[in-house]
């Protein structure tokens, strides 16, 4: 088969060779062929040293990742040397990209500090050069389990004090949802931990309970600081409280209730084993507290046989007691009091709804005990007393309701206990 090729008519050699467009790129392409066969027969291998290099540690599918196990503390701060030797136009354009570090886990099986072999790959299509050497030769690696738990904060506000007249309390965790931490890292650290602070440096004597950003510091059993740069901790940014306070004593005052309308509280006579009191709080509160009011006794409960009884304090917001009281006894004097047993024949239903009619079905209440002023119990009669059934929240049917005992003629008699009566509505 003949080749021919067809030069146009035109075509000249002369005009091609002073033609710039192709002079140019003809002369560069040219100067880099030589320069490539100067640099291959010159200096066919060169050696290439990369320095700063990280370390690659892959746990997946290891003993250690399957009990969970984890690398303590950052290894990309060990960093390699590594030396490249193969032909010089390769190793020229190497980069630190083109190859990595690495060491093999498969041999760790428990927690500890282990010195690992490092080996060195290559990244890339590009084979025809070799890793010389790496230098460092081994890796540090610390291997533990992870653990998780949560600890309750205590707060420290060193040097905190209160101006003249005012108290300055033990200082709370505040800036958070609750006073507890949880933290998560290495067994052999977590194992150590006895107690968890939020710290801050106040120095200062405060007018006003005052917040301040805290530091959270971990201490062990000897009360020796534990670094936290391999922990995780669910909160940070905490805050320090010093709540500062004023305190006062006052006296203890009884309360009653159910009394009847003849009888006032002034006229009952008592005492309570605690007769004075010291409270604390916010200066605004004991500020307008006189006195501390007992929670009120019933009526009703006494008698000359059941007069002492153990009550707490009702206190205001904000306020609480600065002496470890639970309950205060309240002992009344009954001397000048009598009791009897009386029967009640007269019931008298009141507030039933229009329209309904009541009628009750136990027309008697018996043994119903009367306590009041002993002139008076010793003139009481059956008929001057009667009982009042309240139906203002009853419908149609039959109820069993409690009653009040009453007296026209006594004001300032009480009933000993409860009392029931039957009642039918229609």
């Amino acid at each position: 088969m003949n080749w021919k090729i067809k030069i146009p008519g035109n075509f000249s050699l002369r005009k091609l060779l002073y033609n710039k467009r192709f002079t140019i790129p003809f002369s560069l392409i040219t100067a880099f062929a030589l320069w490539l066969i100067i640099m291959i027969n010159q200096n066919p291998e060169r050696e290439r040293t990369f320095t700063d290099i990280p370390v690659n540690i892959n746990l997946e599918n290891t003993f250690a990742a399957e009990n969970k196990m984890e690398i303590i503390g950052d290894i990309s701060e060990q960093r390699f040397t590594v030396t490249i030797n193969g032909p010089s136009y390769v190793v020229s354009a190497l980069k630190p990209t083109d190859f990595y570090v690495y060491a093999s886990a498969a041999a760790i099986n428990a927690p500890g500090e282990y010195q690992l072999e490092v080996s060195g790959a290559k990244n890339t299509a590009v084979s025809d050069y070799e890793i010389v050497s790496i230098s460092p030769s081994t890796v540090n690696v610390n291997f533990d389990y992870i653990d998780t738990k949560e600890f309750t904060v205590k707060a420290k506000a060193e040097g905190a004090s209160a101006v003249e007249g005012l108290v300055a309390e033990t200082a709370v965790v505040s800036g958070t949802e609750s006073d507890t931490i949880t933290i998560k890292g290495p067994r052999t650290v977590m194992n150590k931990i006895t107690t968890v602070v939020a710290y801050a440096a106040v120095n200062n004597a405060l007018s006003e309970s005052t917040s301040y950003d805290a530091e959270i510091q971990l201490y062990d059993e000897n009360d020796e600081r534990i670094d936290i740069s391999n922990l995780t901790l669910s909160e940070t940014a905490v805050k320090v409280t010093v709540p500062i306070s004023k305190k006062k004593t006052v006296s203890v005052v009884a309360d009653f209730s159910s009394l009847p309308s003849g009888f006032s509280k002034s006229s009952i006579a008592y005492s309570v084993n605690h007769s004075e009191v010291t409270v604390i709080g916010t200066p605004e509160a004991i500020d307008k507290i006189t006195q501390v009011t007992l929670s009120p006794i019933d009526i009703t409960s006494v008698s000359t046989s059941a007069n002492s009884f153990d009550v707490s304090a009702k206190l205001p917001e904000g306020v609480r007691l600065l002496d470890s009281i639970e309950h205060f006894t309240v002992s009344i004097d009954t001397s000048g009091y009598a009791e009897k047993i009386f029967t009640v024949s007269v019931i008298k239903p009141v507030g039933l709804s229009s329209g309904l009619k009541a009628k009750v079905t136990d027309d008697v209440i018996r043994n119903v005990k009367i306590c009041g002023p002993r002139s008076v119990i010793s003139k009481l009669k059956d008929g001057s007393l009667y009982a009042v059934a309240d139906l203002s929240d009853k419908a149609e049917g039959e109820h069993t309701v409690l009653v009040t005992i009453k007296s026209d003629s006594y004001n300032n008699i009480w009933q000993v206990g409860s009392y029931s009566t039957t009642v039918k509505i229609q």
